[in-house]
């Protein structure tokens, strides 16, 4: 079979609709070209958001996505001229979608396996990410190897870097893993964890209702993880990610960018 980049646009169908275009070029013409994507009849670039993670980015009743990613999204194809379309997916369904070449995702972290199969941007946003404990356990964070031998909480799904990954996978660090923060934090009240990874904003929001008052963040955090765009690298959106990164920096630039976060956080 020839490479993607060479089939007919059939192949691409899942990407916008697009049918009876000839090459990969056709495609990207109308996919970056903001006149053509102004119009709402032609394709949309698709996107997929984690579906379970407020406030960064998760489905209302209605089944939209909303959240922090999904109103910087908005904003930067906004500021480009070009149609989006977020699809709202459990995190594990969005990652085999990109690994798939199906949409690309929002909100994702790197590390060196992704970084082989899928092309990044600049970062959308830079997420601070904190260890979680009850009271009177681990009292202070000098790196990852304090946490090692503990029962540790994490999100299905998600990398927290390349040594985290390297320390869960030869047994040093016992994972286990759930879909929602919230989750984990309840098993850390009730004392089935040590600790619980989550991000500063999120852990905020869950402890805010004052449910787990046996829950406290340490004052160190684990690390500072950015967050990516990313499509798959056969699809050849690396144009499109520049222009992505352009219009981020402008927005940065012009003070857009945090209010866009800030709406998101009480989207």
């Amino acid at each position: 079979m020839p490479p993607l980049h060479r089939r007919r646009a059939l192949a691409w169908t899942a990407w916008g609709g697009l049918e009876g275009l000839g090459s990969l070029g056709a495609i990207t013409g109308l996919a970056l070209g903001a006149p053509a994507l102004a119009n709402p009849g032609r394709p949309k670039v698709r996107i997929a958001v984690d579906e379970q993670n407020p406030p960064f980015m998760y489905a209302n009743t209605g089944g939209q996505a909303r959240g922090v990613y999904p109103v910087l999204l908005k904003g930067i194809f906004a500021e480009l001229g070009l149609g989006l379309e977020l699809i709202p997916l459990p995190w594990k369904r969005a990652l085999r979608g990109l690994d798939q070449a199906e949409h690309g995702v929002g909100g994702l972290y790197a590390n060196s396996e992704r970084l082989a199969k899928f092309d990044y941007g600049e970062p959308l946003l830079v997420e601070t990410v904190r260890v979680y404990v009850r009271r009177g356990g681990l009292r202070d964070l000098r790196g990852l190897q304090d946490l090692h031998g503990l029962r540790l909480g994490v999100l299905r799904g998600w990398t927290y870097g390349d040594e985290f990954d390297a320390a869960r996978r030869d047994g040093r660090l016992r994972v286990e893993e759930v879909a929602m923060d919230r989750q984990n934090f309840g098993k850390l009240e009730r004392g089935y964890l040590d600790a619980v990874l989550a991000v500063e904003q999120t852990g905020e929001a869950v402890m805010a209702g004052g449910e787990f008052p046996s829950v406290r963040a340490l004052a160190t955090p684990l690390m500072e993880n950015p967050a990516y765009l990313a499509f798959h690298k056969s699809t050849g959106q690396q144009a499109l990610l520049k222009r992505v990164d352009a219009a981020v920096a402008r927005l940065r630039d012009s003070g857009a960018h945090a209010k866009l976060v800030s709406q998101g956080l009480r989207d």
